[in-house]
């Protein structure tokens, strides 16, 4: 697999919350002859398995991706929205993006006021997403229906996918989640011999509530979980009271955010496999966020569930930046882990006292 290559296949395909299509027929395509069982559950899931009989294992990673949804054409043809999951309001205006309409794509941009109308009110403040509007060009609403825009219409940002520096760098959309998506696409195709039946998890609408994780963790009933993300990378508008990662330093291993705390012995284990497989990481403390580990750890009589993370610069933006190096650490620690989890570790988790 030339991680570039399929990486950029998976940035460029649309899927916000609820229509994570484009995305999942992708990495289906891509896993397909590495799983022993392979199926899309009845919410959109796609589900390998791969091995049988010893422990459970569950590596996930959400396919969608922030959005916004068509709330109200009005008359003259502007297109209302509001925010599906948590898009920076601060960057929305003046961006391009496509509304999937049952038709087809349709370009749009978010308007502006224009600058030289703006006082110095206008200048110091965001304003509310309510306030926005996207531009399709038409000029009534019978014509927005015209070209197939309808009220629940879902939108993502222009597709874009950019080298930076002529390094493993690159900046673009959609780096969250689909940087941890090909982490666990890899992990699952370069996996060792494991004493377990390994499920690898490509959930949807992580970006609206973790939901889909939440219900393939209760199909699969695993032992184990391992979810892998992104998380906040340092820049200069960013202080270590807010993170401490660095893009190109390694993965994360997350002991803390505030949904879910990482059982110990699924922390140590993951702290204890890079430090043997030698592959650098940086342990985390999140003061802000959470992932699909927050509901994955809640399934059924509950599941050990450790997080990788994996930094990027400029979150829930059009202009995300991440590093190829740190997603093959999280590939390789992902992997390495696994391997390490067999029925001796899983019986530890759990002590009958009587």
């Amino acid at each position: 697999m030339d991680l570039f290559e399929t990486f950029e296949r998976l940035v460029l395909a649309h899927g916000p919350p609820g229509m994570e299509d484009e995305v999942r027929e992708l990495i289906a395509e891509e896993v397909k002859d590495l799983a022993d069982e392979l199926l899309v559950d009845k919410l959109g899931n796609l589900i390998a398995r791969r091995g049988s009989g010893g422990p459970r294992v569950m590596i996930e990673a959400h396919m969608d991706e922030v959005g916004l949804v068509v709330r109200h054409i009005d008359d003259d043809g502007w297109v209302w929205f509001a925010r599906q999951g948590g898009a920076n309001e601060r960057l929305l205006e003046g961006q391009r993006v496509t509304i999937l309409t049952g038709s087809g794509r349709v370009p749009g941009v978010v308007g502006a006021k224009g600058r030289h109308l703006l006082n110095q009110e206008d200048v110091a403040r965001t304003p509310p997403v309510e306030d926005m509007w996207i531009d399709v060009g038409a000029g009534s609403a019978e014509e927005a229906a015209g070209l197939g825009v309808r009220v629940g219409d879902l939108c993502t940002f222009e597709k874009r996918f950019q080298r930076l520096g002529g390094g493993d760098l690159v900046c673009a959309t959609s780096v969250d989640d689909r940087a941890g998506c090909l982490a666990v696409m890899e992990a699952f195709r370069t996996l060792g011999d494991a004493d377990a039946a390994v499920y690898a998890v490509f959930s949807v609408q992580e970006e609206v509530g973790c939901r889909g994780a939440r219900t393939a963790a209760f199909q699969i009933d695993p032992d184990v979980a391992i979810v892998v993300d992104t998380s906040y990378g340092l820049d200069p508008a960013t202080s270590t009271k807010e993170t401490t990662l660095h893009v190109g330093r390694g993965p994360a291993i997350r002991a803390w955010d505030r949904r879910h705390t990482v059982p110990r012995r699924i922390y140590d284990l993951l702290i204890s496999t890079a430090e043997e497989e030698g592959i650098p990481y940086q342990p985390e403390v999140a003061v802000r966020g959470a992932t699909d580990a927050s509901t994955v750890h809640l399934v059924r009589g509950g599941v050990p569930t450790g997080q990788v993370l994996i930094a990027r610069r400029y979150s829930h933006s059009p202009v995300e930046v991440v590093s190829m190096g740190d997603i093959r650490g999280a590939t390789s620690l992902l992997a390495s882990a696994v391997t390490r989890i067999d029925s001796g570790f899983v019986e530890g988790l759990v002590r009958r006292i009587k």
